[in-house]
């Protein structure tokens, strides 16, 4: 079953001698049920990136079990994120000036959801790294509201 919802998106980042960055960014997208058991969350964000606008296609992807999630982003920049309790991924994230090579080291997992609201709500907190180096700590923070039948 396919679903109109609201995507919320909230992100935390907290590096080294600078102040914590939040940023809240909140689009219309679709939800689906997937045949393997797994939720899907697909919608469009654009952030002011200080010289223009970024904009960004993502698809997360929510394990049938809840302890898992993987976020596909494509656009002006193309990465693949992969957050579970205690679980560490290498990445490649692709940028207009060159790839970047990231693990992202996840400490805590939570996937909340309440069938009667048709809401649900993911967080992960992980440390970015870049070449051996944290680069931030980090969390995520997704919340899929108001589901309407299409």
């Amino acid at each position: 079953m396919r679903k109109n919802v609201d995507v919320s998106v909230t992100g935390i980042h907290s590096r080294p001698g600078e102040p914590t960055e939040k940023i809240v960014t909140s689009s219309a997208g679709v939800y689906e049920d997937m045949n393997d058991g797994r939720r899907m969350v697909e919608y469009d964000e654009e952030q002011d990136a200080g010289n223009g606008v970024v904009k960004v296609h993502n698809k997360v992807f929510i394990s049938s079990d809840g302890k898992s999630m993987e976020i596909i982003r494509n656009g002006d920049t193309k990465n693949r994120l992969a957050f579970s309790e205690e679980h560490e991924y290498n990445t490649e994230y692709l940028t207009p000036y060159g790839a970047l090579s990231m693990k992202i080291i996840t400490n805590s997992f939570d996937f909340n959801e309440n069938r009667q609201e048709e809401d649900m709500k993911v967080m992960a907190e992980y440390e970015l790294e870049m070449d051996g180096q944290v680069l931030s700590d980090s969390m995520i923070i997704i919340e899929i509201k108001n589901a309407e039948t299409i």
